[in-house]
């Protein structure tokens, strides 16, 4: 598993992948996987809401 700030880091180099990659097409799993990982970050911060707020 990775940690938080792994995730968010891994998605802002995809992100900043697809921008250089403005005129040429990027590969289908770089979608996929900026896709995930975004869901995945906002599963992690409503969890964090979540929990902080039952407390």
């Amino acid at each position: 598993m990775f940690t938080f700030e792994e995730k968010k880091y891994m998605l802002s180099v995809l992100k900043k992948q697809k921008t250089k990659a403005f005129f040429r097409k990027t590969p289908e799993v770089n979608d996929r996987l900026i896709e995930k990982l975004e869901q995945m970050i906002r599963n992690e911060e409503v969890n964090e809401r979540e929990l902080r707020n039952k407390f």
